[in-house]
């Protein structure tokens, strides 16, 4: 199957990664894979380094309508030069021109993916782009899914969720697991009896730091061994925001509970060396990379109720979601991990069972095959 993946982010943000996995494990099945995006953009740096080599010279999005007409020429003779089976298009201002291209291309099938915020207005273009003009539309959660169902007014069995998928990488042994996480606290300057909450994420108001700051307040009354690390890696808008939350930390008397780690390349050892991994955010989180990730590595999750997050983590197996955002909820989540190590270690062991049945590559992968598939009558 030959596949045209269209990502016409900016930015390398969660969208574009769930394209850019597709792209890559599409090539590692042998299919054969273009990608479009941006030129110059960090998205197409990101793809070109991760061997995928965006096309920057076609922008089916182009914001000047009078371009139009040579994007389409363009998007047609290349589906046409490489035999496009399929298309899918992942940015919402590409859909009307791949839609368009298709009917140049005599079999080709286009598919539609949502994994954003931006709501869908119900107007009559939309409803044929997301109803009759494609071939099927795949959305990152089941939150974005019964959205474009209400709003659009559109048969629910025309949208298909797959969820953004994780790496599953081999565990060490417990015991070796347990000496890794000792030398990583020694080195921060902590003994091994912490109970270690981790964050990971940009730093945003959005992403809920301040709530966590708050509940970590509370918790660290009864369990002054509770400890908060802050991985992140820099953003443009991050430093009046970080300035605000090391202004709250220094007010709430938990500099000795709390340690900015910042941007590590070893992210994904150091959250299997966390107690919890915390996900605090009160916005967006369609596509829940980091709940998934925490899972791979055996992290359980205590998590807000925000975007998919009460689909991805299975409140009492994989972790807990509290029933509002409040920083009083979320410390109360908390302080139950904390007092009950067994309830600690049943959810490690769901979050990673969890993980390794809802969240693989190989599970993502076939999933997107199927729908590829059985709409277009692919081999």
């Amino acid at each position: 199957m030959n596949v045209l993946i269209s990502s016409g982010f900016r930015w390398w943000n969660a969208e574009a990664a769930y394209a850019a996995t597709l792209a890559e494990l599409l090539r590692e099945a042998g299919h054969g894979v273009w990608v479009l995006a941006p030129s110059g953009t960090p998205n197409a740096e990101r793809l070109g380094a991760l061997g995928l080599e965006p096309i920057g010279s076609i922008r089916p999005g182009h914001p000047n309508p009078l371009r139009w007409p040579g994007e389409l020429r363009k998007l047609a003779d290349l589906q046409l030069r490489h035999r496009i089976d399929v298309v899918d298009a992942f940015h919402p201002a590409d859909y009307l021109l791949h839609v368009r291209a298709a009917r140049r291309t005599p079999g080709l099938r286009v598919f539609l993916t949502r994994g954003g915020a931006q709501t869908e207005r119900n107007t009559w273009l939309n409803r044929k782009l997301y109803g009759p003009w494609c071939d099927g539309v795949v959305t990152s959660c089941e939150a974005i899914r019964s959205r474009l169902h209400e709003r659009l007014g559109l048969p629910l069995e025309g949208f298909h969720t797959i969820y953004y998928p994780t790496d599953l990488p081999e565990l060490a042994p417990p015991e070796e697991r347990r000496g890794q996480r000792e030398r990583f606290l020694g080195e921060l300057g902590f003994g091994p009896e912490r109970f270690v909450i981790g964050v990971v994420g940009r730093i945003a108001p959005e992403k809920g730091h301040d709530r966590l700051i708050e509940a970590m307040a509370r918790l660290s009354v009864n369990h002054p061994e509770a400890l908060l690390l802050i991985l992140n890696k820099g953003n443009a808008g991050e430093p009046p925001h970080r300035q605000r939350l090391e202004r709250q930390i220094r007010e709430r008397g938990l500099e000795r509970h709390t340690v900015w780690l910042g941007f590590r390349k070893d992210v994904a050892q150091v959250v299997g060396w966390l107690d919890v991994g915390a996900i605090p955010s009160a916005d967006s989180e369609l596509n829940c990379r980091v709940a998934v990730e925490f899972m791979a590595a055996g992290t359980p999750i205590v998590a807000f109720p925000t975007g998919a997050l009460p689909e991805v983590v299975e409140d009492g197996v994989s972790g807990l979601v509290t029933p509002d955002h409040s920083p009083e909820v979320l410390a109360g989540a908390l302080e139950r991990l904390a007092a009950d190590r067994k309830l600690l270690a049943r959810l490690a062991e769901g979050a990673r069972e969890q993980a390794e049945r809802r969240f693989s590559k190989a599970g993502f992968l076939r999933a997107t095959l199927d729908i590829f598939q059985s709409a277009g009558g692919l081999g």
